[in-house]
C-alpha cells in the first residue's frame, strides 16, 4: 500500500498538472509494492504508467474577456456513449480520419474538419463532441451562442471574430452549442 506521503505527492502532482512528477511518484509506489512482495500490483501500476494511451495534453487558458468560449474537460470515450450502428460508424470514421490525417494528406485527401450535429435537447450532441475530443486527444471548447448573439449586430460580429481568431490559433474540437436559443430570440 502506498504511504500517505506518496498519496499526497500523487494528488499534488495531479492538481499541479505535473505529469512527470505524477509518473515518478506512481513508479515509486510500484517499486514499494514490489519490495513488499506485491509483484502483481507493482506490475499493474508500472503498466498503467508506461502504457499511457495518449500523451498528456496541456490546457490553454483563455482571456477572461472572451466569455463566449468555455473549455471543458473531456473524459468520455467511445465505450461511454450509446449510438446506433450507423451513427457509431460515422463517429468512428471521423475519429479515424483525424488519427490518419497524415496518410490522407500524402494521398491528396483531407480529413473532415467540420461536422453538423442535429437533434433534440438531450440526444447527445455535446457528449458526441466530447467523445471526439477525448478520442483524438484534443481539448473541447464550447461556444455559448446565448452569450455570443446580442441585440447589436456589430457587437455580435466582434464576438464572432474573436471566437474564429481563437479557432485559428488553438487546435481543438469546437462546439457551437445551443443554436436553438438564436432561433427563439429571432421570434421575439
Amino acid at each position: 500500500m502506498a504511504t500517505a506521503e506518496q498519496l499526497k505527492a500523487l494528488i499534488r502532482a495531479h492538481f499541479d498538472d505535473n505529469s512527470e512528477k505524477f509518473k515518478t511518484v506512481a513508479l515509486q509506489i510500484a517499486a514499494h509494492e514490489a519490495k513488499i512482495g506485491h509483484t502483481s500490483c507493482a506490475k499493474d501500476i508500472k503498466n498503467l504508467v508506461q502504457n499511457v494511451k495518449y500523451p498528456t495534453r496541456k490546457v490553454t487558458s483563455f482571456s477572461k474577456k472572451l466569455e463566449t468560449l468555455e473549455q471543458r474537460e473531456s473524459y468520455v470515450d467511445m465505450l461511454d456513449i450509446v449510438l446506433n450502428e450507423p451513427l457509431e460508424s460515422k463517429v468512428s470514421r471521423i475519429i479515424n480520419e483525424f488519427r490518419k490525417k497524415e496518410v490522407l494528406r500524402k494521398n491528396g485527401l483531407k480529413n473532415r474538419s467540420k461536422i453538423l450535429l442535429v437533434g433534440e435537447p438531450g440526444t447527445g450532441k455535446t457528449m458526441t463532441a466530447s467523445v471526439i475530443a477525448n478520442e483524438v486527444n484534443l481539448p473541447l471548447y464550447v461556444i455559448q451562442i446565448d452569450k455570443l448573439v446580442t441585440k447589436y449586430m456589430g457587437e455580435t460580429s466582434v464576438k464572432l471574430r474573436q471566437v474564429f481568431d481563437y479557432i485559428e490559433s488553438y487546435t481543438g474540437v469546437y462546439l457551437f452549442d445551443e443554436f436553438d436559443v438564436c432561433r427563439m430570440r429571432a421570434r421575439y
